[in-house]
C-alpha cells in the first residue's frame, strides 16, 4: 500500500527546478529535535493509515506516532536489514533510518525510498533527522 500525505504548497519539499522550498524545509536548516522532526517529518510524512501509525501491523511494523516514535527507533533492529539498527544514537553512518529516507548509502529499502508514494524529504528535512541522530537521539 502506497503512503500519502496531505501537503500544503507552503510545506512542499521539491519544486519543479529541483530546488526545494516551503517553510517546513527552511525551518529544518535550525532544526535536530525530535518534537520539531515529529511534527514536521513524521506526523506530516509518515503517520498515515497502512503505513506508520498504529500497532505492529504497520510498515516494517513501526509506529512514528507522536510518544511512540524514538522507542520504536532507539536501538532497535530494522526489519527491513536486520543487519541494520534503525537508529543507533551518536551513530548517523550507522542508522538505517537515513538510508530508508535516501540520506545516505545502505541496502537499498525493498519498497522504495520513504516516505513511500510521495517526494523524497528535502535535504534539510534529512540533515535535521542526521543531526539530531548525531546528537545522541535525545528525547
Amino acid at each position: 500500500m502506497l503512503c500519502f500525505s496531505a501537503c500544503t504548497a507552503a510545506d512542499s519539499d521539491v519544486m519543479p527546478d529541483g530546488m526545494t522550498s516551503g517553510t517546513a524545509c527552511d525551518e529544518a536548516r535550525s532544526h535536530s529535535d525530535l518534537a520539531w522532526i515529529q511534527s514536521k517529518v513524521f506526523s506530516a510524512s509518515c503517520t498515515f493509515s497502512g503505513c506508520h501509525l498504529g500497532a505492529a501491523a504497520n510498515a516494517g511494523h513501526l509506529s512514528l506516532e507522536p510518544g511512540q516514535a524514538r522507542s520504536q527507533l532507539i536501538n532497535m533492529v530494522s526489519t527491513s536489514d536486520t543487519a541494520w539498527m534503525r537508529v543507533v544514537p551518536g551513530n548517523a553512518a550507522n542508522s538505517y533510518l537515513l538510508v530508508a529516507v535516501g540520506s545516505q548509502p545502505g541496502p537499498s529499502p525493498a519498497d522504495g525510498i520513504m516516505p513511500l508514494g510521495n517526494p523524497k524529504l528535502c535535504v534539510e528535512k534529512r540533515d535535521a533527522i542526521r543531526r539530531w541522530i548525531e546528537a545522541g537521539a535525545p528525547p
